[in-house]
């Protein structure tokens, strides 16, 4: 009996393991929708760094609406779903890096009043895609950024 375990062991050692979806989202209902809705204006793995409530995604997606994402309501509740199951946290909503006013930037981010502002001018010049993005604000810790990954975004 122990041959033919350690049989199997070399066996499904030899298989190779999965590989994760070319995408980069977890398969599940609601992928597909996502892809839809999210991926005409972004690439919607920009949802993998944030981690929001149903409420916080709610509010994510009804700003993205009112910028152009179409959908139909059912999409949109899939895509909700989608969001909140494979993407929750505890962040009620995320802060926009493109358009946060200085009090949220140094409330909920927890930068320095010089580096508000030193991300407000950079960012009257260049909207922000992604967070790394960022690195190139000069006078802006991006430490700080890094540590509230989570509760922001680019979008």
């Amino acid at each position: 009996m122990g041959l033919v375990l350690a049989g199997s062991v070399a066996a499904a050692s030899q298989q190779p393991a999965p590989k994760p979806p070319a995408d980069g989202l977890p398969e599940g209902p609601g992928k597909a929708e996502v892809l839809k809705v999210c991926g005409d204006c972004h690439s919607a793995t920009r949802a993998t760094t944030l981690r929001l409530t149903r409420d916080g995604w709610a509010a994510v997606i009804d700003d993205m609406v009112k910028a152009g994402a179409t959908g139909t309501d059912k999409e949109l509740e899939l895509v909700l779903t989608y969001l909140s199951t494979n993407f929750l946290g505890e962040a009620a909503r995320a802060i926009n890096l493109n358009t946060a006013p200085s009090i949220d930037l140094e409330s909920v981010v927890g930068l320095l009043r010089s580096e508000s502002k030193a991300l407000i001018a950079w960012r009257e010049k260049t909207k922000c895609k992604s967070i790394d993005d960022l690195k190139n604000v000069p006078g802006l810790d991006f430490k700080k950024i890094e540590a509230a990954r989570d509760r922001i975004g680019c979008f």
